[in-house]
């Protein structure tokens, strides 16, 4: 074998040394490639993600349909479906159970109405009131004693001894007072209302009265507004 020359040993480890400089430039190329096709797959992916949030429809809150369990008045096959979170010792909830009572009466078919319990922990009857509608409606009278205990919001709230005023109003329904003072106080009511309030934290309820229409938050300010909304539901159908 024919040796090199010092000089041509010199141009071979030259050249030997850009053949690695550039297979070392071509892998870094690569590297850039690898990462810049794996940057675009995961922008894609979360682009994807986003938009199929976006697009996907969402399931139909169940808690937001009238069940069997709820305290309801009107048809089942109405074609308005109207749920009311509120609160017996809310002074909102009284201007608004006129609203509610009036919407009953100009929609006895097509207006279904459901009552949630909402006691708001501030107010001193809060909950005892939910206990008396609750053991009112064990002898179906929970809408009649709904209307006596907002119609008289202001007598009532401001006794010492709101339950004489209560047991009054039991007796004026006909109901079985006995009975009635069973259910009231029965670890079972207080446990439906409690149920009842965390429900309606669940679904994000602050305040009281919160009125849900087929599903739908609505935030009527007036009659007319409550009124037109029922109204538009009904139309669709």
């Amino acid at each position: 074998m024919e040796k090199l020359t010092k000089k041509e040993r010199k141009e071979l480890k030259k050249l030997e040394k850009l053949q690695k400089m550039e297979k070392e430039n071509k892998q870094k190329t690569y590297k850039r490639i690898a990462y810049y096709i794996v940057g675009l797959v995961i922008l894609g992916l979360i682009i994807w993600g986003v938009v199929s949030v976006v697009t996907t429809p969402k399931e139909p809150n169940s808690s937001l349909n009238i069940n069997p369990n709820d305290i309801s008045t009107g048809s089942a096959t109405a074609k308005a479906n109207l749920i009311e979170y509120a609160d017996f010792e809310c002074p909102a909830c009284a201007e608004y159970s006129k609203f509610v009572e009036q919407l009953r009466t100009d929609y006895p078919k097509d207006l279904r109405v459901a009552y949630r319990f909402f006691p708001l922990q501030q107010h001193k009857y809060g909950m005892l009131t939910a206990q008396v509608a609750y053991a009112a409606s064990k002898q179906e009278k929970f809408w009649q004693m709904y209307q006596l205990l907002f119609d008289n919001q202001a007598t009532w709230a401001a006794s010492d001894n709101a339950q004489s005023i209560f047991d009054v109003y039991v007796k004026q329904l006909g109901l079985n007072l006995d009975k009635f003072h069973s259910d009231e106080n029965a670890d079972s009511t207080k446990t439906l209302i409690n149920n009842s309030y965390n429900q309606g934290i669940d679904i994000g309820i602050t305040s009281t009265p919160t009125f849900y229409l087929n599903g739908n938050l609505i935030s009527p300010t007036n009659f007319n507004d409550f009124k037109a909304l029922v109204q538009n539901e009904i139309n669709k159908k």
